[in-house]
């Protein structure tokens, strides 16, 4: 692309993103920890499919907090 370089982030700019980061984790944690805390009756009031769904979010949330460990080591 003509005209577009990339450019390294200030250091302010790298620990606003390390923050933005940190206080994702955290909430995708604590949002982990509550669907898990559920247990079945996560499914009680959902069809299969919103059960699916939820599953393969699930899954998404783990991988991002892995690739995130991983980023971040």
């Amino acid at each position: 692309m003509e005209g577009t370089q990339a450019q390294t982030p200030s250091p302010d700019e790298d620990e606003l993103l390390r923050a933005a980061l940190s206080a994702w984790a955290d909430q995708t944690k604590e949002l982990l920890q509550w669907i898990e805390s559920q247990g079945d009756a996560v499914s009680d009031t959902r069809s299969a499919k919103q059960v699916m769904a939820l599953g393969s979010f699930r899954t998404h949330l783990v991988m991002g907090l892995k690739a995130l460990r991983y980023a971040e080591s």
